[in-house]
């Protein structure tokens, strides 16, 4: 679970033998994390309730309370609020995925 208190920090997947799942908390204006795919193995950011995250390809917001997974050892996420119940992503590398 990654708490409201973790602001600006980097969340890894490093060493993981299995899928790590990041519950986020509610979104609320300023702020940011980041995300890196350690091990390969599903990294999935599950938005709290029915909250958005943009995926980084396109940038629109994926369906309320719909997650972004990626898998492979280097792809990774920065996201930020800056508009309260929404996640956009300021920077990513590799394919991620709404689901």
């Amino acid at each position: 679970v990654v708490a409201g208190t973790d602001n600006g920090k980097t969340f890894t997947t490093e060493g993981a033998s299995g899928a790590v799942v990041f519950a986020l908390p509610a979104a609320t204006v300023g702020q940011w994390y980041r995300f890196h795919v350690g091990a390969a193995q599903e990294l999935r950011l599950d938005p709290n309730g029915t909250e958005t995250i943009a995926l980084p390809s396109t940038g629109a917001q994926s369906s309320a309370g719909a997650y972004i997974t990626a898998n492979a050892v280097g792809e990774s996420v920065e996201i930020q609020c800056v508009v309260a119940g929404d996640w956009n992503v300021n920077s990513y590398i590799g394919t991620w995925t709404a689901v």
